[in-house]
């Protein structure tokens, strides 16, 4: 039994260490050749879509620290899903701190039920892990700020941050992280989601704002 669970333990462990150095081969050796590839209207080949995939999962597995809401919404891109089906996740503290949401948020107090206000960050500025926007810019965007309904009896209301999780066409993403920066092309995750390797949903963050 004992040896069954330690073969088991160093498989996983060797699967992982290949997910990770395929994924960072790819990215720093291959991504920019496939990319041209698209971009010329051909067709990537069973080891180049392996190969993304493997990256998209190096993605969830390692970007945790940068943005854990970013994390889990790759994670489940990789289950079946249909392109409206609406996943809802409680937004964390970490997430709200984010000073767009929260002007957003502002904004949104003295408005009816059923406003809403577009959210949009610039990648190249706010995806920076020194910024105080990463943790969400990263995960939602661009996404809508919904007002809910508002409670009669309390004042109370929810506030909603919805998002669709489609990949853009033709992005180069640079993460700055520090000491050393990484970039991906965003548009071969596209590519993957249009031939049905991962599937998309639209993730919306709910919190609720209490009547002072």
């Amino acid at each position: 039994m004992k040896r069954s669970v330690k073969i088991t333990l160093i498989s996983l462990l060797v699967l992982v260490a290949v997910i990770f150095i395929n994924g960072c081969y790819f990215v720093f050796c291959h991504q920019d050749k496939s990319m041209a590839k698209i971009q010329q209207g051909e067709d990537l080949n069973l080891y180049e879509c392996c190969s993304i995939y493997t990256m998209h999962m190096a993605v969830w597995m390692f970007g945790w620290p940068l943005s854990p809401e970013a994390a889990r919404e790759c994670f489940l891109l990789h289950f079946p899903r249909e392109d409206d089906d609406l996943v809802r996740f409680k937004a964390s503290r970490g997430f709200m701190k984010s000073p767009k949401l929260r002007t957003a948020v502002e904004y949104l107090s003295d408005k009816q039920s059923g406003a809403s206000v577009h959210v949009a960050w610039k990648a190249s500025k706010d995806y920076a892990l020194y910024s105080p926007e990463h943790r969400a810019a990263i995960a939602v965007n661009a996404c809508d700020v919904i007002k809910g309904e508002v409670d009669k009896t309390t004042g109370d209301y929810e506030i909603r941050i919805r998002c669709a999780m489609v990949y853009p066409k033709y992005s180069r993403t640079e993460f700055n992280l520090g000491k050393f920066s990484i970039w991906i092309q965003e548009g071969l995750f596209r590519y993957l989601e249009e031939r049905g390797w991962i599937s998309r949903y639209i993730a919306e963050y709910y919190t609720i704002i209490r009547k002072q």
